[in-house]
């Protein structure tokens, strides 16, 4: 059952690259503002600190501490840097804490906490830590104001630089977005990557969905193993990729095979050879184990490189056992046809006879045919009925022909053995009776003679006929598939007798005398 809620392929690829990007976006965003944030922090500490001990320094300011603290001068000190240490603001105070002066024009931090100055005025240090002042979370640098009485020193004041972390912390917001802004960019350009990149791949996949390319896996191999015909298919390393039921149980081989080198499989030299040819092979019939299979391969040829081969393979029994049923029924529809197109004409003569008044003709015509009727009846009732059958066709056929088809008297015939079945009967005599009837058919008397024995351990059949012989330069060739002295299309009927005969464990003779005819010998084992 198909699942109503199926995801495209291309809505799979675009959302897993907005996933990626997103989450690479994300964590690098969180890294980089980190660094950064630590980085502004630092950078902060060390401009509030420095600037601090540089004030500390000056000897304007510490010629007014000398002087017992001359407010005037450090207020006019503070005014003249109130814009040049922008955005940090200054503090100068006394050793008591009273501020001085200071560059907080917005008097923004009216209640200075001055707790944290002790380190500075009792061990002349200058540092920086974070602190609140007035809620507002800042960078708190103190730096003690030691002035020089040339005898000794004495620590006269201290300056205190504020640097607001609500700057850093806003410098890093547009940073930010800066960062979210050319990462929407790379976002958008993904997408559109991931888009075309999805359509590429369907093109590739003829516009089918991942689940659509599994049915129709799924469904070709369901096809492959439901053929009868075996089917093997090995890549250009010899390993094998696919083999349905059917060619394992024509070879013999257990299933599940795919992966394996086809060698460690097949034991077969001359398999393996055809199927390793760089050549198509057409219906190649080779003996494997008790079998004849025929063979036919079609390389898979890439960059003038083989890549592999898909190789089909058919036991030959079942193609013999398909022909002998297609030789059966044509047996038997040209008998028919023989013997309806034998019993009109006579049927046609009487109608004639009767016609003309001549009913003691037509009588005797009747009498006369009723009793070769009878006679011939008579010589066919051997024991057994399937060469009976085979030879009342053939009578018929020899009489349209006007062929005389003569039976010895001397035949004689029991049962026939199962294992020789009624298409074998066919192939063998049908075939050899009907090249007699050939061989005779320019002949001014034709005569075509049967005799069967099974008189000792063996049943014989033999076929005589009164042709022109067979051509002596010609005889070693008759058996062969194909050849034929009567034209194309021809001489698959004599190889196939000879192919049953073998088939049935019996020795096929023949002789051949010019102008005198000849003579076909069957030795079939009961």
């Amino acid at each position: 059952m198909k699942s109503r809620h199926r995801i495209s392929l291309r809505t799979k690829i675009i959302s897993l690259a907005i996933l990626l990007i997103v989450g690479v976006v994300i964590a690098f965003s969180i890294q980089l503002i980190h660094l950064k944030l630590k980085d502004d922090m630092n950078q902060a500490k060390q401009l509030a600190l420095q600037s601090a001990k540089t004030l500390s320094y000056m000897p304007i300011l510490q010629e007014s501490y000398r002087e017992d603290g001359n407010r005037s001068r450090i207020v006019s000190l503070a005014e003249d840097m109130m814009y040049k240490v922008r955005p940090m603001t200054v503090f100068f105070l006394n050793r008591e804490g009273v501020i001085y002066a200071s560059t907080d024009e917005n008097e923004i931090y009216t209640n200075l906490d001055i707790k944290d100055i002790d380190q500075a005025l009792t061990y002349g240090s200058s540092y920086v830590h974070q602190a609140e002042e007035n809620g507002r979370q800042v960078l708190k640098a103190v730096a003690p104001v030691s002035v020089d009485y040339n005898d000794y020193k004495k620590i006269e004041g201290i300056v205190i630089v504020l640097y607001e972390l609500e700057l850093i912390y806003n410098e890093v917001r547009e940073d930010f977005k800066t960062i979210l802004l050319r990462s929407s960019a790379i976002l958008l350009i993904a997408v559109i990557g991931s888009y075309y990149l999805a359509n590429s791949i369907r093109k590739d996949t003829l516009n089918l969905e991942p689940y659509e390319i599994a049915t129709l896996y799924r469904e070709r191999n369901a096809v492959l193993q439901s053929v009868k015909e075996g089917i093997i298919a090995v890549d250009g390393n010899g390993i094998i990729t696919m083999m349905n039921v059917s060619a394992c149980q024509m070879l013999g081989v257990e299933k599940q095979v795919e992966g394996r080198k086809l060698s460690d499989v097949i034991e077969s030299p001359e398999l393996l050879r055809i199927i390793d040819s760089n050549n198509r092979q057409n219906n190649v019939e080779i003996q494997h184990r008790d079998k004849i299979i025929i063979i036919n391969t079609q390389p898979i040829i890439e960059n003038h490189k083989k890549i592999g081969v898909v190789g089909t393979v058919r036991d030959r029994t079942e193609l013999k056992q398909m022909i002998g049923a297609l030789s059966e029924v044509k047996q038997y529809s040209d008998d028919l046809r023989a013997q309806a197109h034998e019993f009109s004409n006579k049927l046609y003569t009487i109608l004639g006879l009767l016609q003309l008044g001549k009913q003691e003709d037509a009588i005797n015509f009747i009498k006369v045919e009723t009793q070769a009727q009878i006679m011939e009846q008579e010589l066919l009732f051997i024991k057994d009925e399937k060469v009976q059958a085979i030879l009342l066709g053939k009578s018929a056929q020899a009489s349209e022909k006007k062929v005389q088809f003569i039976l010895d008297p001397e035949c004689s015939l029991e049962k026939v053995p199962e294992n020789i079945s009624m298409s074998s009967l066919i192939i063998i005599l049908g075939n050899l009776i009907n090249n007699g009837f050939d061989a005779v058919e320019n002949q001014e008397e034709k005569l075509v003679r049967f005799f069967v024995t099974d008189i000792g351990n063996e049943i014989i059949f033999e076929v005589m006929d009164n042709g022109d012989g067979i051509p002596d330069e010609v005889q070693d060739s008759i058996f062969a598939k194909g050849f034929s002295t009567k034209g194309n299309n021809r001489g698959y009927g004599l190889a196939h007798v000879n192919e049953e005969v073998e088939g049935l464990g019996g020795i096929m003779e023949f002789t051949s005398e010019k102008g005198r005819g000849t003579v076909f010998t069957i030795y079939l084992p009961k």
